[in-house]
């Protein structure tokens, strides 16, 4: 019933064509490639959210849209739980040499630290972000002005929860 509710509120608001696979109603992580993505390749991965690529000769810091990673690497700060296993996931999902595609967001291309802000699809087709919300690995978060995808992220993110995966039987919440 929450998942049938979801895909009316991902169409409703018109979010690019999230595809859900029909089985038990559960978003899939699939979503359709907008037409002005660009390649990239992936240098590598800084933590659970944030990677370094390659675009046009040029090597980006790039934080991905609409999720939020358990902190590994912040400086002065503790590491989070559930931050080594977050990033070590990205880690073996985007391999440095791993060619992408990705899309801006309306609303800024940068965030207040000068990362970029890109949504990133695998080759496959599948949006990193919501392969790494899926696995538990992330949480969504509603950054705004950028809600392309924040609605098939937060169900993503329920059925996570729901089920235990990753940080949400890992770590105390609250």
């Amino acid at each position: 019933m929450v998942a049938a509710g979801l895909l009316l509120t991902v169409a409703a608001c018109g979010a690019p064509s999230a595809s859900y696979d029909g089985a038990g109603g559960r978003a899939s992580d699939h979503a359709a490639v907008p037409g002005d993505a660009f390649r990239a390749t992936v240098d590598r991965v800084v933590d659970g959210d944030t990677i370094v690529a390659r675009r046009d000769g040029r090597l980006w810091r790039v934080r991905l849209i609409g999720i939020d990673a358990p902190e590994s690497v912040k400086p002065d700060a503790p590491v989070e739980c559930f931050g080594p296993e977050s990033a070590r996931f990205l880690r073996d999902l985007l391999r440095g040499g791993t060619a992408v595609r990705a899309a801006y967001e309306d609303g800024g291309q940068r965030d207040q630290f000068g990362r970029e802000l890109w949504d990133v699809w695998l080759p496959d087709g599948r949006l990193v972000q919501a392969v790494l919300v899926r696995a538990g690995t992330a949480e969504a978060r509603l950054y705004r002005p950028q809600r392309e995808y924040a609605d098939l992220l937060a169900g993503l993110e329920e059925e996570a929860r729901d089920a235990g995966t990753g940080l949400h039987s890992a770590c105390p919440s609250g």
